[in-house]
């Protein structure tokens, strides 16, 4: 028998994505919780709701709405077996690109692991430090950290360059970098999918960069206008680009049949006359 909670954990899930325009799903199960709980509170802040739902609860709920794109939702979070997830909900109606440009820029960062790559070259910059003189001087010289001392502390004299971007993290680095309390890989929410209402937008998608899609769309609007001037099908974006190929048009069959119009009767009597000059001297018609 199904508990009294999980009716009601059910019941209030359905009630937030019926009231959503927008709907996010992201697998947080590698987030660690300090670095999601930073993330949420800078979302939190935007308008965006985040919560982690139990998965097949989360899938129950999904069930009692009746749409289509939502079934394909369900078979999308049940085929990622390892998963956490984590239920996106804007307070107000956002883009699907947009908002995953927003979860890609609010990002938390967490300590390094040995087998981690850098996103970004990691620096130590000059100033004191806690550290005592000792086995450590060995440890920063070895990574090419000028030092001195100071009041029986450890001072950076120089800012030091110890890992560059790409470069993929040993043991060392690790230890060293727990010495500096530095934290140089991101974590950001990745999106699984956004559902708006009428598309469902999947990763795949939503990762291509929103600049592009913009040219993109740029580029098939262009391709679309052309289409529809060659082939002569009017709307409202390019009737007057067909009004001008059409009045063209009528000019040039006016000029090649010698029917006269008023746009183009002053040309027809130029060509006439033209001609008439050229007739004569070939027959050697003096005036």
């Amino acid at each position: 028998m199904v508990s009294q909670q999980k009716i009601l954990y059910v019941n209030d899930l359905y009630s937030k994505l019926s009231n959503s325009k927008v709907i996010g799903i992201a697998n947080v199960m590698d987030i660690p919780t300090n670095s999601l709980q930073v993330i949420r509170k800078k979302l939190k802040e935007m308008g965006i709701d985040v919560k982690v739902v139990k998965k097949n609860l989360f899938v129950k709920s999904l069930e009692k709405i009746n749409d289509q794109n939502i079934k394909k939702m369900i078979d999308i979070i049940e085929e990622n077996k390892r998963i956490t997830v984590l239920l996106i909900l804007p307070k107000e109606e956002i883009n699907p690109f947009v908002l995953n440009k927003i979860l890609e820029e609010n990002k938390s960062y967490r300590a390094a692991k040995e087998g981690d790559i850098l996103e970004e070259d990691v620096i130590i910059r000059a100033g004191p430090t806690n550290l005592t003189p000792g086995p450590v001087l060995t440890e920063l010289k070895k990574y090419n950290i000028k030092t001195k001392v100071e009041n029986g502390k450890i001072v950076i004299t120089e800012d030091a360059l110890v890992a560059k971007k790409g470069q993929k993290v040993d043991s060392g680095l690790v230890s060293l970098l727990q010495k500096f309390n530095i934290t140089p890989i991101p974590v950001k929410i990745k999106l699984l999918l956004v559902y708006d209402g009428k598309t469902l937008y999947t990763y795949d998608i939503l990762s291509t960069p929103l600049e592009e899609y913009i040219n993109q769309l740029r580029s098939g609007y262009r391709k679309a206008i052309s289409l529809a001037v060659e082939i002569s099908y009017p709307t409202k974006e390019n009737i007057k680009i067909l009004l001008t190929k059409a009045y063209q048009n009528l000019v040039k069959l006016s000029l090649n049949t010698g029917i006269p119009t008023k746009d183009t009767i002053k040309d027809l009597l130029k060509i006439t006359n033209r001609r008439s000059i050229t007739l004569k001297e070939k027959l050697n018609i003096k005036e």
